[in-house]
């Protein structure tokens, strides 16, 4: 995770005006070349590939058989017809799969966003590409950001932590491996240490809709311990998985952050080492026995890298080892880690362990890196599969270690100013497991505005209802809920406590979880929408169910239109022609549909939320959430989710791309943000039209 640059734009402003940034730094050169990164014979491709433009890389997101369904759609109705186009007298290379990736759900484009958007073969994938991103199938992520997650190997009841989460491209590869399964027992908690990218961090991973995440908001240094429930076999949670894409100098980056030739320094690396220290140690303290933690950088600095890697091992005294990938992500070219390197003091001379100054020693090898196993650490250069650079180590821990080990170590290596700087209140190492935020002491306190938030973001209290509260006993007997269901996982987000516009839902593995630790915890993010208030005619259910919630509820609802207890079915079917004119029109009258099956569904229910199952050539159906009014139907969906089953589905190319709600507006609700009209008004003047 490297520090991103308030402007990637490759120019630069001057008083004279604008200029283009040079893509040559000397020191930079100078650096790398003496550090010998790669072969003499190797280095000019390396370093003209570092100065490419990378390719455009995105990733098909989502569950397994939705994103297989978006592949093959993709494959079929797209790639085909970007063969052999020809683009100011040079053929242009079609979309390509990530030959590493699994399943073909990671995608390369080696031509420039000027091609994509001028030329006319391009215009159906660009409109594609527009749509899906709008509605969060597809996700733009640089191709080696995708590799952590996939060595991490995470499986569906694993208990992941990502320390470093944000922007949270590989937050969501987490939250999709863990969702392999239809009903995952993990849980993934995305922490990030900046309070407004953890805001953000939620936008990226919300259309996942997860019962199973936290996003947490805590410098990873001192990562809180989570209390469990009292009757657990321990009691605090430890990890399965672990995940530090550490804050890094991201020199990796140069190809697409061009400031990175004008901005680089020696200090950028040096001054970052000792906290990358302190959060994978951290990392580690948290991950439990025979458990599995991914480190990684896009900094090609071994001071960041091999240097970390070595000291952390070193320090926990063979209770961690290096893992061995070679054989994991066969069609991925990567170089081993470095063994040997060179030090360079911020005054820009090379130095020794005897002549380093205020030069941590950790950053110096230690000559015993073969041994560690340092070059199972696996390197990814730009010149060998046109990508970006990056550093990942997988490790495993096979015991805890003793307190005394890690204070010896740390003390080892905090013999100068250097090191004080960097510390907070101790060294990570030596942090007790009880460690909160509260106990670190920053250097000199800062004083900054406070940044502004998303408008959406909320910064309520989580309150779980009462399993018998009347709101959920009038939802449960409304929709005909199975008692099955845990209707202890409910919670609202304000300070009362009470269901004002929205009732959420999270896996019964959270609640405890966010019960226990609400105080020592600075929760941001838990939860998906399962209800949403309505106000409508009086006698029917208030509470319409959201579509973040559909999959989670439909399993637990009565659906059998033949059973005798029918008259409390809130599923109804429809085919693909019926979903289209949904699709198509806000509000069709009962009139309006040739589909007397359908009609007749529609006619046995009362007014309110119903369940729309349609299947679109899976196993499975999709549901949606469906308006059943006084005289007409609507389709609960954002707009920009109908435009993409109209071209998705139906081959509608004449759908307008990046679909917004005309009506929403800062003041809109949680509960308008669901309705394709966006405003609770527009649903009450229906419904009093109706009549």
């Amino acid at each position: 995770m490297g520090r991103r640059g308030r402007n990637d734009h490759p120019r630069s402003r001057e008083s004279g005006g604008w200029r283009e940034i040079e893509k040559t730094n000397a020191m930079f050169e100078m650096y790398y070349k003496e550090q010998k990164i790669v072969p003499e014979d190797e280095w000019i491709a390396f370093f003209n590939s570092c100065k490419a433009t990378l390719p455009v890389t995105f990733r098909i997101t989502g569950s397994s058989q939705h994103a297989k369904h978006i592949r093959d759609s993709l494959t079929s109705e797209y790639v085909p017809f970007l063969k052999n186009i020809v683009w100011d007298g040079e053929e242009v290379e079609a979309p390509t799969p990530l030959p590493w990736y699994p399943d073909e759900l990671a995608w390369q484009i080696r031509v420039g966003k000027t091609v994509i958007r001028k030329s006319k073969p391009f215009a159906r994938f660009q409109k594609f590409l527009v749509t899906e991103t709008d509605v969060g199938n597809i996700s733009r992520q640089e191709a080696v950001s995708m590799i952590p997650p996939l060595l991490l190997d995470v499986q569906p009841h694993h208990a992941v932590i990502d320390l470093c989460a944000a922007p949270g491209s590989k937050t969501a590869q987490l939250i999709e491996a863990v969702h392999a399964i239809p009903e995952p027992t993990g849980l993934v908690v995305a922490n990030d240490s900046d309070h407004k990218r953890s805001h953000m961090l939620i936008h990226q991973v919300k259309r996942l809709n997860s019962p199973n995440l936290i996003v947490t908001n805590h410098d990873a240094q001192l990562f809180p311990r989570i209390r469990l429930p009292a009757d657990q076999d321990v009691t605090y949670l430890r990890y399965d998985r672990v995940l530090c894409d550490v804050p890094c100098s991201g020199d990796g980056t140069m190809r697409k952050n061009i400031n990175v030739w004008r901005d680089w320094t020696l200090h950028n690396g040096l001054s970052l080492h000792q906290v990358q220290i302190n959060i994978l140690t951290r990392g580690l303290h948290l991950l439990k026995p025979g458990g599995k933690l991914v480190y990684s950088t896009c900094s090609l600095n071994p001071i960041e890298n091999e240097a970390v890697i070595g000291q952390v091992v070193r320090a926990w005294g063979g209770k961690v080892t290096i893992v061995d990938c070679r054989e994991r992500l066969p069609n991925l070219i990567r170089r081993p880690g470095m063994t040997d390197w060179k030090v360079m003091a911020k005054d820009k001379t090379w130095c020794t362990k005897e002549t380093r100054g205020k030069v941590p020693i950790s950053c110096f090898p230690q000559g015993d890196e073969v041994e560690l196993g340092v070059d199972r650490c696996m390197r990814v250069y730009p010149h060998d599969q046109d990508t970006g650079a990056f550093f990942i180590a997988v490790l495993e821990k096979t015991a805890d270690a003793t307190e005394v080990s890690l204070k010896r170590a740390a003390e080892e290596n905090v013999e100068n100013e250097a090191n004080k700087r960097t510390k907070t209140s101790t060294d990570a190492s030596e942090v007790t497991e009880d460690a909160t935020v509260a106990d670190a002491k920053p250097e000199q306190p800062v004083l900054e505005k406070k940044k502004r938030l998303p408008r959406d973001a909320n910064e309520e209290p989580f309150k779980f209802l009462p399993p018998d509260h009347p709101a959920i006993e009038n939802c449960w007997k409304f929709y005909s809920v199975s008692s099955d269901f845990p209707r202890n996982s409910l919670l609202v987000r304000n300070a009362t406590g009470d269901p004002v516009r929205t009732i959420y839902y999270v896996h019964p593995r959270l609640q405890p979880i966010i019960s226990l630790n609400d105080t020592k915890l600075k929760f941001i993010h838990a939860g998906i929408k399962l209800f949403a208030y309505q106000k409508t005619l009086e006698g029917s259910c208030p509470w319409r169910v959201q579509s973040e919630g559909m999959s989670v509820l439909y399993s637990h609802v009565a659906h059998d239109l033949n059973a005798p207890e029918a008259d409390h079915v809130r599923v109804v079917r429809c085919g693909l022609e019926t979903l289209k004119i949904l699709c198509r029109v806000v509000f069709p009258k009962f009139n309006e549909f040739q589909d007397k099956g359908f009609l007749d569904q529609i006619l046995k229910v009362n007014e309110g939320c119903v369940f729309l199952e349609v299947h679109e050539g899976q196993d499975t159906p999709i549901v949606f959430p469906l308006w059943r009014g006084r005289a007409s139907v609507n389709l609960m969906l954002p707009k920009q989710d109908t435009a993409e089953l109209l071209l998705r589905v139906f081959k509608d190319d004449n759908v307008e791309v990046g679909a917004t709600n005309s009506n929403e507006t800062p003041a809109t609700t949680e509960a308008e943000s669901e309705l394709k009209p966006e405003t609770e008004t527009e649903i009450e003047a229906e419904l009093k039209l109706d009549t």
